[in-house]
């Protein structure tokens, strides 16, 4: 099956609100748009519903660590649409804060990749799913982590190593 991409526009920003589960409990009209659902439809779904089958399980491990410590986190992200159609975002997200501290829910806040990013990102999500179906999610931490230590130019955060990569 040929996949098709669906470019997004520079002026484009999807936007979308999960509670602590990750159910989606708001989708701005980009989102669907993009994502090629009709408006509502994804209100109470969780938002690995627009998950493409090509994304390494590693990302989803650091960008939860970094939430569930209240900490915000930027990285890049391979979706599908309703109709298989395939788009890449540079996504923020961050945890909304209860006044005592606790996680109330997540915004999400994406924009268009650059070409810059995705030659960069796009060759090595797949060697680490293939680092993931063949050696298991250990061995794709590793090539994440060396990833992340070669791109390190100084001392960055994972976020500003994102920025670097984006821009």
């Amino acid at each position: 099956m040929v996949e098709f991409e669906k470019i997004l526009h520079d002026t484009d920003i999807v936007v979308s609100q999960s509670n602590i589960e990750g159910k989606i409990i708001y989708a701005n009209p980009i989102f669907y748009r993009i994502s090629g659902y009709d408006y509502g439809e994804l209100i109470g779904e969780s938002h690995s519903i627009i998950r493409h089958k090509d994304m390494p399980q590693v990302i989803f491990k650091y960008l939860w660590k970094q939430l569930l410590n209240k900490e915000e986190s930027y990285c890049f992200i391979k979706n599908q649409s309703k109709n298989q159609e395939f788009y890449w975002v540079f996504a923020y997200i961050r945890p909304s804060l209860n006044k005592d501290g606790t996680i109330r829910n997540y915004i999400s806040t994406r924009k268009s990749i650059s070409q810059k990013a995705k030659e960069i990102v796009e060759p090595f999500y797949k060697n680490l799913l293939f680092l993931e179906k063949e050696y298991g999610l250990e061995a794709s931490e590793k090539s994440y982590k060396e990833f992340m230590k070669k791109n390190n130019y100084g001392d960055l955060s994972t976020n500003e190593i994102m920025h670097h990569i984006q821009y």
